[in-house]
């Protein structure tokens, strides 16, 4: 991967610059109580597969005056901590009606995650020599690439599976890889192929630690990604649809990916996804962005994507649009040991639509059956790299302090479930 490396210094300016400008965020956020076992080990790994990433860090630790190490554990519990359960598709001639691209994304967390939310932003990764990205996360520490100057754009979703291990780089760094170097789709393929690739084992979603992805760029080409330590699968899209959510579809039996007999709550992520695959199908050819926020607001629930499997019902979150459907009545019951599995699913707190051919993105805050989206214009950012500068206001102490409080909580609880 180094013959890509632009030079030690720009990446290295990368990370002291973003340092100096955000000091009052990372002050809030970063804490030396976090721990991880596998911290060294994928430090390590990041350095030989991922070097120019490995060197901002280093340039963001030294003008923290903080270890590189203490940085990078900061950075792997944070991506514990954004677990969600999310359902995701695309679209694109012959299944959209006005020869539209569309990649569209329910987010998912438990309503406590949403705290950390509070310290990211919507960003330009903007490096001489790299492609320009929207990103949205905090920059140099954490981010999820969203689209690039080129229209090539990801969404994704968590995924637990039994296969994990490996030497390689984590999911949330190889997106930001393929971001900043590729063009199109093929190039996307070609870094997944010749990139080692660690996962985390664990049948339970696994953050930003695993992920399946789809990619679209603005020539109409779509593509799903699933793996894990060892297994890889690239499926492109047939009539112009695809769909995600929180398990394997095609290399299940490969990666130990659970199933509804294994884990019972991975069922609600099989009916969200059978109900995307269904509404994608019977629109083809009639597909518009107003159709696609019916989609996102859709709140049926489609049962028979489980029947071959033992599940226990009701089944909490199966809508593509999630609420807390029965969490009050599970309080009311007493039954606190379904409550708390159901609260840690989580509900959709936001949406994204993105459109690669004209680099814009629509975003909604809240339940997309209840909230607006917003149009946000992407092409001036994206290619005149004139974008908002970010917000630096000084963290309130007390935020501060809630996060750091929370935040090491969450990360051991989810320590604990994903081990």
């Amino acid at each position: 991967m180094n013959k890509n490396w632009v030079s030690k210094k720009t990446d290295y300016n990368y990370g002291f610059k973003i340092a100096t400008l955000l000091k009052d965020v990372f002050k809030g956020v970063l804490s030396p109580n976090f721990n991880s076992d596998d911290s060294k080990k994928l430090l390590l790994f990041l350095k030989e597969f991922y070097p120019q990433r490995w060197e901002r860090l280093r340039g963001l630790a030294d003008a923290l005056g903080i270890g590189i190490d203490s940085l990078y554990v900061n950075t792997i519990c944070l991506a514990k901590l954004i677990k969600g359960a999310c359902t995701a598709g695309f679209c694109a001639p012959p299944a959209t009606k006005n020869g539209n691209i569309y990649l569209f994304w329910n987010i998912d967390f438990f309503k406590a995650a949403q705290i950390v939310g509070k310290f990211f932003r919507f960003y330009l990764f903007d490096v001489p020599g790299y492609h320009c990205y929207l990103a949205f996360g905090i920059p140099g520490l954490i981010g999820v690439p969203i689209i690039n100057e080129f229209g090539l754009a990801v969404v994704l979703a968590s995924v637990g599976m039994k296969d994990g291990g490996g030497e390689g780089v984590m999911d949330a760094e190889i997106l930001s890889l393929c971001m900043e170097r590729s063009k199109d789709i093929n190039e996307v393929i070609d870094i997944y192929k010749n990139t080692k690739l660690a996962s985390f084992p664990g049948v339970t979603g696994g953050s930003l630690l695993n992920l399946n992805s789809i990619w679209a760029d603005r020539n109409g080409q779509g593509l799903i990604i699933e793996h894990s330590s060892h297994h890889r699968h690239f499926e492109l899209a047939k009539d112009g649809i695809l769909a995600i959510a929180n398990h394997h579809q095609f290399i299940r039996e490969l990666t130990g990916s659970p199933t509804p007999d294994e884990l019972p709550s991975i069922a609600g992520s099989y009916c969200r996804l059978g109900r995307m695959w269904h509404l994608l199908r019977e629109s083809k050819g009639k597909i518009t962005l107003a159709l696609i926020k019916q989609f996102m607001a859709d709140h049926k629930l489609e049962k028979e994507h489980v029947n071959d499997y033992n599940y226990i019902e009701p089944i909490d979150d199966g809508t593509i649009c999630v609420h807390y459907w029965h969490l009050k009545q599970y309080l009311r019951e007493g039954n606190f040991k379904r409550a708390i599995e159901t609260y840690l699913m989580g509900k959709t707190v936001g949406s994204i639509i993105i459109e690669p051919k004209s680099l814009t993105i629509h975003t909604c805050s809240g339940n997309p059956c209840n909230h607006s989206y917003r149009p946000i214009y992407l092409k001036s950012a994206l290619l005149h790299k004139k974008f908002p500068r970010i917000v630096n206001k000084p963290m309130n102490p007390l935020l501060a302090s809630l996060f750091k409080k929370t935040s090491i909580g969450l990360a051991t609880l989810l320590e604990r479930v994903l081990s």
